[in-house]
């Protein structure tokens, strides 16, 4: 049997790069991996990364964030070594944050919060 032309497609167009899997930009230089999300004093919000990571045993995985209100709060996804998923918190108002990811495929996301109004939050993944 032979393979489908999509799939060697669709693996061709996948580029990995120190464990983060991005998809190639227009350009064929890789995009960077990140999102936003808009936080509210209502209940978390959500949002995930623009990759996937595919890991190995001990990895860590550091977010970058910024906030348009010091008061906006975000926890990080990432997994303990057992392979056990957890929220760790990443603080206010913006900064880095490094989480254990271990040996896991996964998508990096975070939820974040603000005690007064509606903030925007961007962040990175590497």
């Amino acid at each position: 049997m032979r393979p489908s032309k999509r799939i060697a497609v669709a693996a061709a167009a996948a580029v990995v790069i120190g464990g983060i899997a991005a998809a190639p930009s227009a350009s064929g230089a890789t995009s960077s991996c990140g999102g936003n999300v808009v936080a509210t004093a209502v209940k978390y919000s959500y949002g995930n990364a623009s990759c996937s990571i595919s890991g190995v045993p001990g990895l860590k995985v550091t977010y970058r964030w910024t906030a348009t209100d010091g008061y906006a709060a975000m926890q990080a996804f990432g997994m303990d070594a057992n392979g056990v998923s957890h929220w760790y918190n990443c603080g206010s108002g913006g900064g880095a944050c490094t989480v254990p990811w271990g040996n896991e495929i996964a998508t990096p996301k975070i939820r974040a919060w603000d005690a007064l109004r509606a903030a925007r939050i961007d962040f990175t993944v590497s």
